[in-house]
Order: structure tokens, then C-alpha cells, then sequence
């Protein structure tokens, strides 16, 4: 950093020297203190990596549940549910308990650094799957049951770093509560926030489409019926998965062949609730963007920006709300750049809804457009930009806004579920 601040040291053969003299008294301090930060940063992400890792590799796959917790004890030993009724919570939702801290911890870990996991085949990343009750599900054992609810599916698909059993808030679980009074089997999408949103898109369209073929080869006498309820970063990768579905349909008719079998998902989608999602992208992602911007702006300060591009790509793709490959530029993901998506509308023949609500009670134009519900703005959650071409033009009647409602709280207000609830009737 010194050679940054000092670039004539380079042209001195005693370099190594002159950097020993120049890093001496105050000037050492200020430099010893950033080689703390960096290091501390470091170490806060190596160590309990590292002791989690262990516990993999040493203490072997049963105990996993001691160590990380039972979301991927469940998954690394094949414990997957089958029968189990789908009206019922998860399990693990019931009481508080020691070990639902775990879980929570290990999808902390993958939303801020899980690309990473990913591309070094992490046993941390994780995989997505279909949940019930806390454990994977097979998909011919959730087609028996959508085939047994007369063909209507529910999929939850939760937001950035977070999981399957943290749809319950406050006692309340929307997905469970609507099992049970739509007669529906409702599904909780587990996944890794940390990779790119298009990524986790293309793969949730894959599995959507492997789930339809299970169940078409039931010979229901039912038509399958899907809705999606969306939170946060869930309502991106619904719509990007929804993108390259249909881009397969599309693709397929124009060639005058058979819809790509593991596209037909989305002719039977009939409904998504989007519940506080960055269709416009977050603040606290495009601050962070800012800083990089100007600490980068001077040799002073641009080692520092290190410290503040520790996050992941599933994170960097909320700066602007990225949902498809080609808006992203990974291999240059902390550079200052302005919105330049391709423009995607709200599918159609899907009815969809938007919910936003701002953290105060009494909001101005402050919190409206900026705050929101602490995350995401107003007309983010909405869909309302400045330039047509990005406004998604939710109907009016499809859309609800609420105050003094947080965007985790989103998760358990019944005043939101009753507006859910509604809509999903």
C-alpha cells in the first residue's frame, strides 16, 4: 500500500528498505492498523469455515447435525421426507432450539460468500432442493402429493440469506397456514443465495420442469396447478427461471417442435405474490458499490476497497435487480457501473401481485423511496421505475402497501396474509 501512496519508491534500488524506515511511527500505525482489518476480515471468514469444514471431514456425516445444523445433516446423509402430510410446519419451526441457529448460520454463510462455496465444491454450499418439515423431498414423492391435492401446488421460495424454516416469523408460517386453508400442497424452495441469481433461476426451471414430468407420469386425472408466494431476492429467481422457460417455449415453437419438456412448468403458472423483492435492485447494494467507487477513486484508499467487496455475487446482482446471464459482468463485479439491464416485463398469462411496506409508521418521501421496508423501496417492490420500458405496470387492484411493517416482518404479519390469501383464492 505504501508503493500506492508513494509511487517513487519503485524507482529506488532500496525499496525493501525505504518501505521498513517509511513504515515506522504514526505512518507504521496507520498501516499496521489496515493490515488488521484485512487480516481480522480474513480471519473472520476463514476460521469458522474451517471449523465447520472440519467437523465434516472428521467427525463424518452423522454428527452433522451437531456441528452445522440439521438442513445439511438431513441432505449429506439422504434424509429426505416422503409421506409426510404437507399441511404440516416444519418440524424444526415448532420451539425455538439451539440447532435452528445452525441452519440460519450456514445460509448467512452462502448468501455472503456461497458463489465461492460453489465454484470450490464446498461440502458448505448449499444444494437446492424442495423442502418439507425441514428435510429434502423427492420429487416423485411431491408429485403423489400435488397429485392428491387435486393438482394445486404452492412453492416458497425465500429470500437472501435465508432458508426453508425461517418462512416462520412470529409464530406464523404463511406457506403452512395456506397448505391448509387452499387445500394445497405447498413446497419450500431451499438454495444457495450466494450464486447468481440467472444461475439459481435456470437451475429452479430445471427442477420445475423434472417435478412436472414426475407428475404428468402419474396420469392425474387433475391439471397441475402452480403459485408462487416470493420473498425478497425469491421473487427474482422466480421471475429468472420464469425468463428462461419461456425463452425455451419460445424457442421450441419457432423451430416447430414439442416444447422443450423441462419448460412446460410455466404453462401451468397461474399466480406469483411478490413479497418486498428488488425488482428495481437495493440500496444497501448500490451504497456498497459507492463506496467501492470512491475509495477506489485515490491510490490512498483503493487497497481498502478489498474489505468492502467481500459479498457475493447473488448480492452484487441486487445493485440493480439482475435476473438473466446477460446483465451480469462477474468477471468485473465491483466496478462502477450504471443500470444496464435488458428489459423484462411481468410474464404473460400469470397473474402476479406486489406487496411493499415501508419500516415507519408514518412514512415521508424519505423512507418511501429510499428506506422502504428497511431493504428495498417502494417503488422497487412495486416495479415502479422512471424509464417505461423497466416499469413492470402491476395492475392497481394487485397491488398492496403497508407501513410500519419491516422486510422481514413481511414474513409473519397476518394482515399480509390475509391480503395472500385473497389474492391465492
Amino acid at each position: 500500500m505504501h508503493n500506492r501512496i508513494n509511487p517513487l519508491n519503485w524507482l529506488s534500488p532500496s525499496t525493501q528498505e525505504s518501505n521498513q524506515t517509511h513504515s515506522s511511527g504514526i505512518t507504521g500505525m496507520v498501516y499496521d492498523s489496515i493490515r488488521g482489518i484485512t487480516s481480522e476480515v480474513s480471519k473472520r471468514i476463514s476460521v469458522p469455515l474451517s471449523v465447520i469444514n472440519d467437523s465434516l471431514n472428521n467427525r463424518g456425516s452423522s454428527n452433522l447435525k451437531d456441528s452445522v445444523g440439521g438442513s445439511v445433516s438431513d441432505s449429506a446423509n439422504g434424509n429426505v421426507s416422503e409421506d409426510a402430510p404437507p399441511s404440516s410446519p416444519p418440524s424444526s419451526t415448532h420451539s425455538p432450539s439451539p440447532s435452528s441457529i445452525k441452519p440460519t448460520l450456514l445460509s448467512a454463510i452462502n448468501g455472503v460468500i456461497g458463489d465461492y462455496l460453489y465454484t470450490q465444491q464446498s461440502p458448505l454450499s448449499i444444494a437446492m432442493t424442495f423442502r418439507q418439515h425441514g428435510n429434502d423431498i423427492e420429487l416423485n414423492a411431491l408429485a403423489r402429493h400435488i397429485a392428491e391435492s387435486e393438482g394445486k401446488l404452492l412453492i416458497m421460495v425465500h429470500g437472501l440469506c435465508m432458508n426453508d424454516v425461517q418462512w416462520r416469523q412470529s409464530e406464523h408460517d404463511h406457506g403452512y397456514h395456506l397448505a391448509n386453508d387452499l387445500s394445497c400442497t405447498t413446497v419450500y424452495l431451499h438454495y444457495n443465495t450466494g450464486r447468481h441469481i440467472y444461475q439459481n433461476g435456470m437451475e429452479l426451471n430445471a427442477l420445475l420442469g423434472e417435478l412436472t414430468n414426475q407428475f404428468h407420469s402419474l396420469q392425474s386425472q387433475h391439471s397441475l396447478d402452480i403459485s408462487v408466494v416470493a420473498h425478497s431476492m425469491g421473487g427474482l429467481v422466480t421471475r429468472s427461471a420464469l425468463y428462461y422457460a419461456k425463452a425455451a417455449l419460445s424457442e421450441a415453437a419457432a423451430i416447430a417442435e414439442v416444447a422443450e419438456e423441462k419448460a412446460q412448468w410455466a404453462e401451468y403458472l397461474k399466480k406469483i405474490v411478490f413479497l418486498g423483492t428488488p425488482h428495481h435492485g437495493a440500496p444497501l447494494e448500490k451504497a456498497g458499490n459507492w463506496v467501492d467507487l470512491f475509495l477506489g477513486m485515490h491510490h490512498f484508499t483503493a487497497p481498502l476497497t478489498r474489505i468492502t467487496q467481500i459479498r457475493s455475487a447473488g448480492i452484487a446482482d441486487l445493485r440493480h435487480g439482475y435476473i438473466v446471464e446477460s446483465d451480469t459482468h462477474s468477471e468485473r463485479r465491483f466496478d462502477f457501473a450504471s443500470d444496464q439491464r435488458k428489459p423484462i416485463p411481468l410474464p404473460d398469462g400469470v397473474e402476479c401481485y406486489a406487496i411493499a411496506t415501508t419500516s415507519s409508521a408514518s412514512p415521508n418521501a424519505i423512507n418511501k423511496h429510499l428506506v422502504g421496508d428497511g431493504l428495498v423501496p417502494l417503488n422497487s417492490a412495486l416495479g415502479i421505475h422512471e424509464n417505461e420500458a423497466f416499469n413492470l405496470n402491476f395492475k392497481p387492484e394487485n397491488q398492496w402497501v403497508g407501513n410500519n411493517i419491516s422486510h422481514l416482518g413481511l414474513l409473519g404479519n397476518r394482515t399480509i396474509y390475509d391480503v395472500i390469501h385473497r389474492w391465492l383464492s
